[in-house]
């Protein structure tokens, strides 16, 4: 465990993940008088219980993303049959 000047920190150098080879965890005062060994355990806990988020579209933003697509060819086909009936 290293002591920062206003926190304490803890530094896992064993991630078990291939994208990070060390992560810096910053421990809440009140927790601080904890045994730096259990802390270690804490951390490695955590940081194995961290899953990455998914980027991109989830099903509802498709979802609503392909009711927009399809309101706008909408509109545009009503247009189009208006302007070809003049």
């Amino acid at each position: 465990m290293i002591k920062g000047v206003n926190k304490n920190i803890i530094e896992v150098l064993e991630t078990d993940n291939p994208c990070f080879e060390r992560a810096i965890l910053f421990i809440r005062e009140n927790l601080g008088k904890k045994e730096p060994a259990q802390l270690k355990e804490e951390a490695q806990a955590y940081l194995s219980g961290l899953k990455p988020r998914r980027k991109g579209y989830t099903k509802v933003r498709l979802g609503i993303a392909a009711i927009k697509l399809g309101s706008a060819a909408a509109v545009g086909a009503a247009i189009t049959a208006a302007l070809l009936k003049l």
